[in-house]
């Protein structure tokens, strides 16, 4: 009796050679490959004899494995053949060359990253484990999320009553922190005509800071795509072009509500929704909204700073 298909020609001393591999190299899933294989490692070739199985030489001097009649099947061959996979990678490419290999000879045993690396990262696994990624995920913060009451006191005003992540650590922020601050929020760009206004916020807020002023950012892409770079990149822009270091936060769209609920109460408190890239809105210290200024009001402009500094001097309603 022979082997047929792709098992022909599979002797004793070439499964004994498997098995000792798989000892040896402790390939991932040695346990359930041997089981597979146990069938036709306990055939001898004295327990052949004594069936009549003599056997059967070769060219190569050797003799081949007479095959016992419930294993010549070809259900065999298609069992074996994903175990024998296991090894060869057979139709993978390299991992770190890059190069697939012609045939299954030709790859080495475990000669890459491991096998069970390999599988783990397979698209069946990853499928596998979809629904208990997010158990582990941490949720995001949504823009201009109002949850998590426990740094918005009761007296805070609704128009602060928002969180944002800032830009340079992405830490989620209440804007109740600056409950009984004159505001300045602007909606700001990197790639503008007005992008040097940069320079005239930070110096306002440096002047005024001391008195109650905070200028708020909140970079946006919105008008003529004119920032289109991460939140790193825009932080690290800010910081070595201009020294800013009023508060800013993460890039959102000014002009959706759902990103960015802030300016939608401002624009509709004030009647006037930004219509480019520095677009400014003053909010005095009860969180109320007092006007918007459109983008080429620069922050030294006298009429500016003169509404700015009259509601530095009125006092928080107790």
């Amino acid at each position: 009796m022979k082997f047929t298909g792709p098992i022909a020609g599979v002797t004793l001393a070439g499964i004994g050679a498997v098995a000792l591999v798989l000892a040896l190299f402790e390939v991932p899933g040695h346990d359930f490959i041997a089981q597979a294989l146990a069938p036709i490692a306990v055939v001898s070739e004295s327990s052949n004899d004594a069936a009549g199985d003599a056997p059967i030489p070769n060219d190569g001097g050797g003799n081949l494995l007479p095959v016992p009649a419930p294993l010549d099947d070809d259900r065999v061959v298609a069992a074996l053949g994903p175990l024998a996979r296991l090894s060869c990678h057979r139709d993978d490419p390299d991992v770190l060359t890059g190069d697939a290999h012609d045939d299954a000879l030709d790859a080495p045993l475990a000669s890459y990253a491991s096998s069970m690396q390999l599988t783990a990262v397979g698209p069946l696994v990853v499928a596998a484990a979809a629904p208990i990624a997010p158990l582990t995920a941490p949720a995001p913060v949504p823009r201009g999320d109002a949850s998590g009451a426990a740094d918005m006191p009761a007296d805070c005003p609704a128009l602060l009553r928002h969180r944002f992540n800032r830009l340079q650590t992405g830490e989620s922020q209440s804007l109740c922190q600056f409950q009984g601050k004159v505001l300045l929020v602007v909606n700001t760009a990197s790639y503008c005509g007005y992008t040097g206004q940069y320079e005239g916020l930070e110096a306002l807020y440096r002047k005024y800071k001391g008195r109650g002023l905070v200028v708020v950012g909140f970079p946006s892409n919105d008008f003529g795509g004119q920032e289109p770079g991460t939140n790193q990149e825009i932080a690290q822009f800010c910081r070595l072009t201009y020294g800013v270091q009023f508060p800013m936060f993460e890039k959102s769209s000014v002009t959706k509500v759902s990103e960015n609920p802030l300016f939608a109460t401002l624009a509709a408190a004030t009647g006037v929704a930004p219509q480019w890239n520095f677009y400014k809105y003053l909010v005095d210290r009860n969180g109320q909204p007092v006007k918007g200024y459109a983008s080429r009001t620069t922050p030294d402009d006298r009429e500016f700073v003169q509404a700015i500094e009259r509601l530095l001097l009125e006092r928080p309603q107790s």
